[in-house]
């Protein structure tokens, strides 16, 4: 019973704060800003974080890295990241929602192009993909709703160190090919 009411107000949530703007393929030539959310515990994440801010730069894009810290992190533990944008666990609503203070670029301001390089569809990620005010969404997982206009999975269980950085290579491969 619990769960049906979760899915009732998560649906809700999402309606609420759901993206209006049409999506569809944009070339790089056409983008000035990316928005990506990147997962604390996958494994490479350091690898990753630098190889999408090296990308950013060589390509001339204002870029923003959110990252997802669902970590138990300890009193005497510091963030991987910047406060700023990270959500932690201890932000979630019971519903799985972040704090909008957190994603507040994210779902209020228009960027050229979302990209989820996070590897499953909890709500959290659903909610961010759906509401973020993006042209263009990319992501790993396909869930219901479809908030992607393209989606890039794989993992092969022998590469799970590179999983995320191989998929973020294959994605940036095909945004230099769109024209």
């Amino acid at each position: 019973m619990l769960d049906l009411v979760k899915d009732t107000l998560r649906r809700k949530k999402i309606r609420k704060f759901a993206s209006r703007i049409p999506t569809g393929f944009i070339p790089l030539t056409d983008t000035s800003t990316v928005n990506v959310v990147v997962d604390v515990e996958d494994p490479g994440f350091d690898m990753l974080r630098e190889e999408i801010l090296a990308w950013g730069r060589r390509k001339g894009l204002k870029v923003c890295i959110y990252f997802l810290d669902f970590r138990k992190i300890g009193k005497d533990e510091l963030l991987l990241t910047s406060i700023n944008t990270t959500i932690l666990k201890r932000e979630l609503d019971w519903l799985g929602t972040p704090d909008l203070s957190k994603v507040m670029n994210l779902l209020g301001e228009q960027s050229d192009i979302f990209i989820s390089l996070v590897g499953n569809g909890d709500f959290t990620i659903d909610f961010l993909g759906k509401c973020a005010k993006s042209r263009f969404k990319i992501g790993r997982y396909e869930y219901e709703g479809h908030p992607y206009d393209m989606v890039f999975t794989g993992e092969q269980a022998e590469d799970r160190q590179h999983g995320p950085l191989l998929i973020f290579r294959a994605i940036t491969d095909f945004l230099d090919k769109v024209r």
